[in-house]
């Protein structure tokens, strides 16, 4: 064995000038001691008192990097860093070194998403690039979103309203047994998943409204055994899923037209959520959103040359979060781990609006981008085709007519404030544009006009859009495309290699550390090859 570890490391001496070993030569000499700094991190996660000795969790940490890189299973990662010698050269082990378990990594994977440190191997990546002079002098970073499909299956509402009473009988089989819990032990414990496929839409509603029945008397039975059950996660997501799924009308549970935003899709991930999106389809997903958030090169790159972004934030959030709110803690994570604040953003037009746009210019910072197009009007003038002066209380109408009347209309519920514009009758009646310009359907006799408060900041940026240097200036953010392409193909981030959004955000932080080590290493081969 020593024989054949001593030829493994004299091998892994003649890889060093290989390009497929630059990823592990990295790893080695600047991701390992950017963990090493770190250790004081990883050392909350364990007990002062242990009843075994633990494993070194910066190996650990590097080892989940590399296994995220090459999309190893734990099984297989094991097995690669005990026969793969790359891998051994770049956790810079010695012959001694005894393979540890697979179960070893779900710990430690459970540990890091319990104290939440899943952001450190990429924050160390990140240093060991500054360190190393490699993330230096950008200015600009880019933001996009994509959605990453939960470990789930699929479920109707009545699936998963069933499913979620199957799992709670059998954590209420612990109090009093099963027979304390019948009927409805025998009901749902020992259900076949497959029993309804068929059924008419007549049995499906009887079933539901049963479900809905049975959901209280559980409930309110679970209640006569105090908090210690009524507390009990799978209790409780019964109670969120009931509540969900039904309302009370006369002392009845009433199935809802609708579930809420964010309801329990599978009671196996309550934290996965529906959304829709326009290249899914209506289906749209179940799962998590991740927000991205790179480095923009400041030169164009020649053809065949490797990318220089750098990936500094991974934001996982539920998904159906609204990009446009996003962009706040987007940009404090990119803060938080670079130490920097980007002079310029690019985003898409989910993330531009009138107050991003303000925050932006007290921040400091400028958010580029396009914005949305104004209400359809049909074939009338737009809002987008007048002049509007807020400060002045006056509008300009595409015939040149000022307005005669200007309303500020403040909205308490929402917080909201409007402006509401009038023409004068006389104007309007002689106007050759009024085709145009006034609804035929209602019959308007003079133009009317109601817009924001921040209508001018938000029909200066449309006209910016339509400039070709702005245009071809945007073009810089298109590189964020061709990074969720390599993510999802290179690491799988568009599905959920776990369950729960704590261990999804593990993922997604790996894989943005794997992604970037191999940028590096790919770039480093490339700079050394065009240096000779």
């Amino acid at each position: 064995m020593l024989s054949i570890m001593h030829f493994s490391f004299s091998f892994a001496d003649g890889l060093a000038g290989r390009q497929e070993a630059q990823p592990f030569i990295l790893m080695r000499d600047h991701i390992l001691p950017a963990l090493e700094t770190r250790r004081a991190a990883f050392g909350v996660m364990y007990a002062d008192v242990l009843g075994r000795p633990e494993v070194d969790p910066v190996f650990l940490a590097g080892f989940t990097i590399l296994q995220m890189m090459q999309r190893l299973p734990d099984r297989a990662a094991v097995a690669a860093c005990l026969y793969d010698v790359r891998w051994r050269l770049g956790l810079d082990l010695s012959s001694a070194w005894k393979p540890v378990h697979p179960t070893t990594l779900v710990h430690f994977r459970e540990r890091l998403a319990r104290h939440g440190g899943a952001k450190l191997a990429l924050e160390a990546g990140l240093e060991a690039m500054r360190h190393a002079g490699y993330l230096n002098g950008y200015r600009a970073v880019r933001i996009d979103s994509t959605h990453a499909l939960g470990q789930i299956a699929a479920m109707s509402r009545l699936e998963c309203m069933r499913e979620t009473l199957r799992l709670a009988l059998e954590f209420l089989a612990g109090f009093g047994g099963p027979e304390w819990w019948e009927p409805w032990h025998s009901r749902y414990a020992d259900r076949h998943p497959d029993e309804l496929r068929h059924a008419s839409e007549d049995r499906l509603r009887t079933t539901f409204a049963q479900a809905g029945f049975d959901a209280r008397e559980v409930l309110g039975r679970a209640a006569q055994w105090g908090s210690v059950v009524t507390d009990a996660n799978p209790v409780a997501l019964l109670r969120r899923v009931y509540d969900e799924q039904f309302e009370q009308q006369d002392g009845t549970p009433r199935q809802r037209r609708a579930a809420p935003a964010g309801a329990v899709q599978n009671p196996h991930d309550p934290e996965s959520s529906w959304c829709t999106k326009r290249s899914l389809g209506k289906t749209g997903w179940v799962g998590y959103k991740a927000q991205v958030c790179e480095t923009v090169p400041e030169q164009p790159r020649q053809r065949g040359e490797p990318t220089e972004a750098v990936i500094t934030a991974i934001v996982t959030q539920p998904a159906n979060t609204n990009d446009a709110s996003s962009l706040k803690p987007v940009l404090t994570t990119h803060v938080a781990t670079t130490r920097t604040h980007p002079e310029t953003i690019f985003a898409d037009a989910g993330y531009v609006n009138a107050p991003a746009l303000e925050q932006a210019e007290t921040a400091g910072y400028e958010l580029c981008g396009p914005i949305g197009a104004p209400p359809h009007s049909g074939t009338r003038f737009g809002s987008d085709s007048f002049v509007v002066d807020i400060a002045n209380r006056r509008a300009t109408c595409p015939n040149g007519k000022t307005s005669c009347e200007c309303d500020r209309i403040a909205e308490s519920a929402r917080s909201d404030v409007y402006y509401y514009f009038a023409w004068s009758r006389a104007d309007c009646t002689t106007c050759p544009l009024a085709v145009q310009c006034l609804s035929k359907r209602t019959h308007q006799p003079r133009r009317t006009l109601q817009v924001g408060e921040e209508h001018m900041r938000v029909q200066a940026r449309r006209l910016l859009c339509r400039t070709p240097e702005y245009r071809h200036r945007m073009c810089r953010r298109s590189g964020i495309e061709s990074t969720h392409s390599e993510l999802k193909r290179g690491y799988g981030i568009r599905r959920c290699r776990y369950r729960g959004r704590a261990k999804t955000d593990l993922q997604m932080q790996f894989a943005g550390a794997a992604c970037n080590l191999r940028r590096w290493a790919n770039r480093w081969c490339w700079m050394s090859q065009n240096s000779r």
